[in-house]
Formats: C-alpha cells, structure tokens, sequence
C-alpha cells in the first residue's frame, strides 16, 4: 500500500505541476452535451452494487435517450484512478463514486462541481431531497457550507448476531451464572467482550445443549491488514471517547483514549475470533457466520444483512438479526456517494443521471434486490421490509443507528483535507500492533508521525465551515428497542 501510494503522489505532483494555473471550481459548469455521443460515463465500485447499477442505467437509458457507460473498479484501486483523472482534468468520468474518507481532499481541491444550483432548480416534490438521509448527505456529500454528492448506498454499521444462541434458555441461564447479568446484545465493550469469550468453544463442548464436532467462536473481527480493521477500531474508539484526530488538528491516535480501543481490540476481541482472522475482511466474517463458526460480528457494516442472513438456511434452527453495536449512535453512518468530477463532459446529463439513481423508483429496486437504501420513506416503511425480511429486515435498525448518529456522531477526520491519505495509511500500522509486531502505543506513535507528515508537518487544518457539531445536551445513552428487529416467521 504504501510503495502505491507514493507511486501516486509522485504522479499527482508531476500534474499538478502542468495544471498549477486551473482554480479550484466554485460553481457548476454550464458544459454542453457532445452533439454526436449521447452517453456519460460512471466510474464506480464493482459487484453487487454494480449489478444493480446496470439495470438502473438501462432504465434510465430508456427514458433519456444517454446511455450510460460503468466502468468497474475495485476498491483499493478506485481512488486512485479516480484522482488521477480528477486532477488531471482529462474528463474521462461524468460520475465517480467516492468512500466518505475521500470526499474531504476532493471537495477541498476543487475536483468536484457543487450540485447546490441543481438541487435548487428541481421541483421539490420530484427531488424530494429531505427524504435523503440528512447524515448520509452530511458526512458525504456536504463540504464548506456545498453539497458536493448525493449518496446511493449506505453501509452504516452496528451488529449483526445469532439471536437464536442469544435467547436459547440454556445459554441464558449458563451466561447468567457466570457473569450477574442477563445474557442480551451488549450495551457496553465491557459486555461485548463477555459474550465474545462466552461462546468460544472448543469441539466436544456443548451448544445449545448439542455437542460441537468443530470448534466455536464468539465474534467475527476484520482484522486483516485493510482499511476494515480502521473501521472497526474506530467505532470502538469513538465510543470510548477517542478520534483519529483532535479538535486542534494533532494526531488522537495516540492519545489514550484511542490506544485504549485498540488494545481493546486486540486483546478482548480478536483471541475470541476464529484462526484466520489476521488476514481477513468484511466478507471473511460474513463467510464465518454463513459456516456456523461465529455467535456475533464486531462493530460491523449493516449491509451485509443480505449475506448474513442466508446462516439461516445453511444452519439449522438458526436465527439472524441486527443491532446497534455498543457505541450506538458513535458510528460511521456512511455511504458511497456519487458526484460529478470537475472535467466531466456533459454535467448536466450526470445530474440528472445521479437524480435518478437516488430517486425512490431506484432505490427500491436496490433494496428489494438486497442493498441498504438512502431513502427514510423506504427504510421506515413497515410493509415493505416484513414482506422482504430477507434483503431488508435490518432496515429499521439502520434507521435508528442513522438518527442517533445525526443526533450525536462527529468525527474530525473526515473535514480535514488529507484524510484520504491519512486513512489509506492506517491499515498498516493497525495490522503492527494487530499482528504483535508492536504494541499498540508504538504503532500509534508511529501513525501519529505518519498524520503529521502527511499534514506537512504540523496539525492538519480541521475544516468546520456549515458543519453542525453535535449538542452537548444530546441524549446518546444506549437505547434500543428490540421490536424493531424484524424476526424469522417460526
């Protein structure tokens, strides 16, 4: 990762050295479609979310007469193609799709056309642009007082868990002996580390009164050396108090609050996680559940319910469900988002395309195929995520998590400039302190140093402007209500 990203850098100044004489874009250009090539091209993560985009841009197509071009990029790679033609201004995209972490270095550098004038100049009832989850809108697509990108797809995270273990009489009864307490999803990280080391067993032990022939573990983590493991360490730490970055732009990572997650992390969660987890992801964990091997994920990303949700079928007698994971509402509610790059041929088709692929119309059609919607009218809709448990059951969950995040969730690091770089750079000195090769204090005084010199060499320039903070009087105590869940029909 880090011999790719130097490579990038190296690149990036080469440009911008040739394009030093452009400013940065302030306003939407007025570009007009090529005569003779109805067509734009979207730049875009590839699979599942992919799939589904093809069909919206052959509807769309249909019915505007542009045809839609989607080029697939993998994740690690998508930022840096996507830069690359952003800063060189060569309009090979009319749409790109960014990660919340890249938003803040392209909004900043004027890579992005601000969609404020479009969004003014739609019928409000057809947009019906307050329906859009404010939170998602907020962390990714809003920069200085401008909104730079709409999301289309949310992976806002919590907890997924086997609630048939959790609520099996003899588990209960036996949790209960142990601990003092009611055996429930966990309210606290002290609570989750319980029950992690609770359900690990080992073959010939009994679960729910059946001898294992396998081995069993009590969490799920992302602990391989990708931006994943950031994900999950984050969430910890913003619960415990701490950030990636303080208030005044120096590095938090190194602060104790935040070397208290990680430590957490490692020491409570990752011994209850089955053999391999060092080396694996998101879909590594969602695979373990699948094979019976897991009672719970970590802090983990709500939109794999579709996935996680066929255990069900592969494990008898067993159940999924969803909840906010113990830091609540201290989460990453976040999305992909899609926004128009500065060089793009034809913005105003683009726009219309992004109205489109946000729109209600499209956004069902993503939820009924499995993808977790940004739409408040259809993750609250009750018929609709009954009748369809098994691609949408954890759409209330989501919602709570989004409102309580709305209410209570900040983190510094997604309005400072660099943090792009800054969270591509994480996964290696998390993997250090993951693996044992440093301990946790020495790899985050390590990736503070990193921070730092990716700042210049001071504390990086925390950018606020139109930001709400959070209320100091806002109540983001654990509360949730458990008949949100949408349960397995016995």
């Amino acid at each position: 990762m880090k011999s790719r990203l130097s490579k990038l850098f190296s690149v990036l100044m080469v440009v911008s050295v040739l394009f030093a004489g452009f400013a940065p874009v302030t306003s939407v250009a007025a570009a007009a479609p090529a005569a003779d090539k109805k067509e734009i091209t979207w730049a875009t993560i590839a699979g599942f979310y992919t799939d589904w985009a093809e069909n919206v841009a052959k509807d769309f197509e249909a019915k505007t007469g542009y045809k839609v071009n989607i080029v697939k990029m993998d994740l690690p790679t998508m930022y840096e193609k996507e830069v690359l033609d952003m800063v060189g201004g060569t309009g090979a995209y009319d749409v790109i799709t960014w990660n919340v972490s890249w938003k803040a270095e392209w909004a900043n550098n004027g890579y992005l056309l601000p969609l404020d004038d479009y969004i003014a100049k739609e019928d409000p009832k057809e947009l019906d642009f307050e329906d859009i989850t404010p939170i998602l809108v907020k962390t990714g697509g809003g920069w200085a007082g401008k909104t730079y990108g709409l999301p289309y797809y949310t992976y806002t995270q919590g907890m997924i868990y086997r609630c048939d273990l959790f609520e099996d009489p003899s588990e209960m009864a036996a949790f209960e002996k142990k601990y003092g307490y009611k055996l429930d999803i966990p309210t606290t990280y002290d609570q989750m580390a319980d029950i992690a080391a609770f359900f690990t067993r080992k073959a010939g032990d009994t679960l729910k009164g059946q001898k294992l022939d396998k081995d069993f573990y009590g969490i799920g983590t992302m602990s391989g050396r990708f931006t994943n493991l950031f994900d999950e360490v984050n969430m910890i730490a913003w619960g415990m108090g701490g950030d990636v970055i303080n208030k005044d732009g120096t590095p938090g990572v190194d602060d104790a609050a935040y070397v208290k997650a990680l430590t957490y992390d490692i020491e409570k969660l990752v011994p209850n996680a089955p053999p391999g987890s060092l080396t694996g992801s998101y879909d590594f964990v969602v695979s373990q559940l699948n094979s019976g091997l897991i009672a719970m994920t970590g802090p983990f990303y709500l939109d794999q319910w579709a996935n996680a949700v066929k255990t069900e079928k592969q494990i008898p007698g067993s159940e999924i469900c969803a909840a906010p994971n113990p830091s609540g509402g201290r989460v990453w509610a976040g999305a992909f988002n899609i926004g128009i790059p500065k060089g793009s041929k034809n913005p105003d088709m683009a726009w219309q395309f992004m109205k489109f692929i946000t729109s209600k119309e499209a956004q069902l059609s993503f939820a009924q195929g499995g993808g977790s919607a940004i739409r408040d009218s259809i993750m609250t809709d009750k018929d609709f995520y009954t009748k369809n448990r098994e691609t949408a059951g954890h759409f209330p969950v989501v919602k709570q998590i989004n409102d309580w995040a709305d209410k209570c969730w900040h983190t510094n690091m997604i309005y400072v400039p660099q943090v792009g770089k800054i969270y591509e750079e994480a996964p290696q000195w998390l993997s250090a302190a993951v693996t044992k090769q440093q301990t946790p204090q020495q790899a985050m005084d390590g990736y503070a140093k990193a921070i730092t010199k990716l700042c210049g060499g001071k504390a990086c320039e925390v950018k606020l402007e139109g930001v709400e903070l959070p209320s100091a009087s806002a109540d983001c105590s654990f509360k949730f209500d458990k008949s949100l869940q949408v349960r397995l029909k016995k």
